[in-house]
């Protein structure tokens, strides 16, 4: 505000009159030693030197450009307005013809831009305006969004950070009305290292990659339980441990958010499995062992004992036989914890 209210000081103070606003004809009077009619047709009203524009005057482009200001050397420099055909207006400084220093660009949309170019170009710091009430205040280059700033968007949302070529890249922290991250973006999205929490309560910390939950890292969940280990696009792939608000812990191999492979689970009843999984349930070869301390050992199918397995009691004794959808069938072999045959039994 302070830079405006000098910049209209300044123009109002130039012996032509430079209103930002008005078009009209009859706003300079001038001698016709003060007139010139450039090479392309534009015709210049105002202060000179060698026949050239030096000083202030008022320039009526054959585009439909007007431009009132500062001149030097036939050239816009120093303080000027320059109302574009195409709706859009200007208010700061020029050098070499070009908008360069601090000024104000008001477009027919309805966005708006304040702050440092160079070249023509937002270029420094500065703040650019939506006509929808977002907004951006930082640093720019080449009239992109680059190197630290924030952006305020109309629903609401908040970036804070770093940007490269008008996309967020590096150190930042996001925040919306549901979600937040904060860490490492790359071509405006999360990847590398950060946290984020979820619209659901759920909370993340670790590895992203091109904006998914994909790497090492650990999830927690709204309701209590956890996982920590390998994800791919948010979802518990590769090895890693997930433990339930109960108790219960496993720790092994997943697949697609599944239990798959080899692994072990302790339940909060103090029953534990070791050995192969399929579709997240028991499937393969295996060993349970019950919280009364009973230990099955063998093939398990769709989480059931089937097969040839081995059952040890609490005291030694041993069964070996062959199981049907987890029960006994057929013969069975009982042994006492030497080894030594003690009976047979038939199911």
């Amino acid at each position: 505000m302070r830079f405006m209210l000098c910049l209209i000081s300044i123009l109002l103070a130039a012996p032509v009159s430079l209103s930002a606003r008005h078009n009209n004809q009859d706003s300079i009077k001038q001698d016709k030693k003060n007139r010139l009619v450039l090479s392309d047709g534009s015709i210049y009203t105002g202060q000179m030197r060698l026949r050239k524009p030096y000083g202030t005057g008022r320039t009526e482009h054959v585009n439909g450009d007007v431009y009132e200001g500062a001149y030097e050397k036939g050239l816009r420099k120093g303080v000027g307005i320059c109302h574009y055909a195409n709706g859009d207006l200007y208010l700061g400084f020029w050098d070499d013809n070009v908008r360069w220093g601090e000024g104000e660009l008001q477009y027919a949309s309805g966005d708006v831009y304040k702050g440092s170019w160079i070249s023509g170009v937002r270029k420094g710091k500065g703040v650019y305006m939506w006509s929808d009430g977002s907004y951006y205040s930082g640093e720019w280059d080449s009239n992109l969004r680059h190197g630290t700033g924030t952006m305020f968007w109309s629903d609401s949302s908040e970036y804070r950070g770093s940007w490269d070529k008008g996309r967020r890249d590096g150190q930042g922290e996001y925040r919306s009305g549901s979600y937040s991250y904060s860490g490492t973006w790359k071509k405006d999205m999360e990847h590398g290292n950060g946290s984020c929490t979820m619209p659901n309560g759920d909370t993340y910390t670790g590895q992203f990659r091109n904006g998914t939950i994909t790497g090492t890292g650990d999830y927690k969940f709204a309701n209590g339980d956890s996982y920590k280990g390998t994800l791919q696009n948010g979802v518990a792939e590769g090895k890693g441990v997930y433990s339930w608000s109960d108790g219960s812990v496993y720790d092994g191999e997943w697949k697609d958010n599944r239990r798959e492979g080899t692994g072990h689970m302790v339940w909060a009843n103090g029953d534990s499995y070791t050995g192969e999984w399929q579709n997240d349930i028991p499937w393969g070869d295996g060993s349970l062992i019950l919280a009364d301390g009973t230990r099955f050992k063998g093939t398990f199918v769709n989480g059931l004992v089937d097969g040839k397995g081995v059952v040890e009691e609490a005291d030694g004794t041993r069964l070996e036989g062959v199981f049907k959808d987890g029960f006994r069938t057929g013969t069975f072999t009982v042994k006492d914890k030497s080894g030594k045959k003690i009976r047979t039994i038939i199911y």
